[in-house]
């Protein structure tokens, strides 16, 4: 690939990564500046993920990203404000050469439901999606700050689209961009669901197995693209409505750090 070529593809998913910060804010994810997403470079470089200190919905330009190795070395961008969760994403890549993206968030639903020893199960397409297939990470509920920690979480998930975490949140991945944001959105909604009927104090039932099989295959890359763009416009729509002026990332941070110094 040429120097153009690459320049293009990289600027096309840094922005896609700006996108899907506010996306998954929209749907729910926020929690004060906490929670990241990451995209694994496609020069094989490490990955390139948020900057802490600003909310998801505060990424606004590739500005607010920086590029890590695997080791936590910083390649591009601002060093100054990791994550301490940083090692999460690369124990991802490591173990799932079929991951192109990761999502670390802390959402409503997925963070009770992670208190739980409960199976996620089939209540509604979203359920069906995972088809059951959210394991439990039980090892701590503390950050995933170190290899040890994100390497066990990564073995947990196995092949899985997403993974519980104690008492503390969930990690999704996705073979994109898109996919892994729409996954983060999709365990949510179902986690919302489950907990939802299991509130009720109504019978109810669950998706069975032959049609979970003929709802995963929805989510072709048609569909995938479809349902992305829905949320992008969906964004639009709301940002037009509440504008708010961009403001460096440097600005946005530093009046926070100073109160530390």
């Amino acid at each position: 690939m040429d120097d153009f070529k690459r320049n293009d593809l990289l600027s096309v998913e840094l922005e896609r990564l700006v996108l899907a910060h506010r996306v998954l804010q929209m749907e729910g994810h926020e929690d004060l500046t906490l929670g990241h997403m990451s995209w694994r470079d496609a020069d094989g470089r490490g990955f390139w993920m948020k900057l802490q200190g600003l909310a998801l919905g505060e990424i606004r330009t590739a500005e607010d990203l920086v590029l890590l190795d695997f080791d936590g070395n910083v390649l591009e961008g601002d060093g100054r404000w990791l994550h301490a969760e940083w090692p999460l994403h690369p124990g991802v890549y490591r173990a799932r050469d079929d991951v192109m993206a990761v999502g670390h968030t802390h959402p409503f639903y997925s963070c009770a439901f992670s208190s739980t020893n409960e199976p996620l199960k089939c209540v509604a397409h979203e359920g069906a999606f995972f088809g059951g297939n959210v394991p439990h990470f039980n090892d701590t509920s503390d950050l995933i700050n170190s290899r040890e920690l994100a390497d066990a979480m990564a073995q947990t998930m196995d092949d899985a689209n997403g993974v519980f975490i104690r008492n503390h949140g969930v990690t999704f991945c996705g073979h994109s961009i898109q996919h892994a944001t729409l996954m983060g959105i999709f365990l949510e909604k179902a986690c919302r669901h489950q907990i939802l009927m299991d509130s009720s104090g109504m019978a109810w039932t669950t998706v069975p197995p032959d049609e979970i099989v003929r709802k995963q295959q929805w989510l072709k890359p048609e569909i995938l693209e479809a349902s992305w763009r829905f949320y992008c416009r969906k964004l639009k729509t709301l940002e037009a409505a509440h504008p708010s002026p961009p403001v460096s990332a440097d600005e946005r941070i530093a009046p926070w750090l100073e109160r530390f110094d």
